[in-house]
């Protein structure tokens, strides 16, 4: 693991147990081995470090979604439900992390905090909203934004309830549950059982596009690397695709880990850049998942 993961790991272990405001630079520090000043290096604050640590595992859990959203080999409402299931799965990986979350102690009156937490909540929303579209159609475009409220109380809901129990909730059988409930209520909407309350105007203040600031542009070139791996991988004759995909998807899930096994991760390219056609795909994927150190 780098240094600056490993930094960010530790500061969520503290800030877990202790809270925002009662762990100090140089307790991250000692955890670490390293300096104080060697910490600042990486973060010029514990405000920057607090704003990595959400828009990092955020995307660990958020990219997990957009990986299975691309392979193409499930219907789409069974697509939607596994990816609520992955997303589950890596809030029970990162438990640490949302414990953090869940005190929400940070820095207050914070201008760089609150505009991070406008961008999460924008990606959450544009997530929602690509897949209430396709699996639904246009059709729902009217009933989008109270489906999208609905779905992220339920989602937090849900998600707060696995973070506090010993007895975790299975997350395949919640990523089932959760569509099934978005499905009633879509079909609630598109049957004229229901008229929206929410509109375009009034949730302005919560839309919000990719943004080219802060963490989340090094995350969208690794989207756009997996998108393009898989697109160019989909090209290619059924036998091939079958086999291809497999690999993918195993190095998406060795990326999920806690600390990924690189030697694991580096092999299973090297499979992947045995097929001419999609080398050059790879190649960026892997540069961008194993930056050079």
């Amino acid at each position: 693991m780098d240094k600056r993961n490993a930094i960010l790991e530790s500061a969520v272990d503290l800030f877990a147990a202790h809270g925002y405001n009662q762990t100090s630079m140089q307790q991250i520090a000692e955890s670490v081995g390293i300096s104080k000043g060697s910490l600042y290096t990486f973060f010029q604050s514990k405000e920057d470090l607090i704003i990595s640590i959400y828009e990092h595992y955020q995307q660990l859990v958020f990219e997990r979604a957009f990986v299975v959203g691309l392979e193409g080999n499930l219907p789409p409402l069974k697509r939607f439900a596994k990816q609520f299931q992955v997303q589950f799965e890596g809030i029970l990986e990162y438990k640490s992390y949302m414990k953090m979350h869940m005190r929400g102690e940070t820095a207050k009156n914070s201008e760089k905090l609150a505009a991070m937490e406008h961008r999460m909540r924008g990606r959450l929303f544009s997530w929602l909203e690509s897949n209430l579209l396709e699996v639904y159609g246009e059709g729902i475009t009217p009933y989008k934004w109270d489906l999208m409220w609905m779905t992220q109380s339920i989602y937090s809901s849900y998600m707060m309830l696995m973070i506090s129990q010993d007895d975790s909730l299975e997350p395949e059988i919640l990523g089932t549950h959760i569509v099934r409930q978005i499905t009633l209520l879509a079909n609630d909407f598109l049957n004229g059982h229901s008229s929206p309350l929410l509109d375009d105007d009034l949730m302005k203040p919560f839309t919000v596009s990719m943004d080219k600031e802060g963490a989340f542009i090094s995350f969208e070139k690794r989207e756009n690397a997996w998108k393009a791996l898989y697109d160019k991988i989909k090209e290619l004759s059924a036998t091939q695709v079958t086999y291809l995909m497999n690999i993918a998807n195993r190095i998406s899930e060795q990326c999920r880990e806690t600390d990924p096994d690189e030697l694991i991760i580096k092999g299973l390219f090297r499979l992947l850049m045995e097929e001419k056609n999609i080398k050059v795909e790879a190649e960026e994927l892997e540069k961008q998942l194993l930056p050079v150190k």
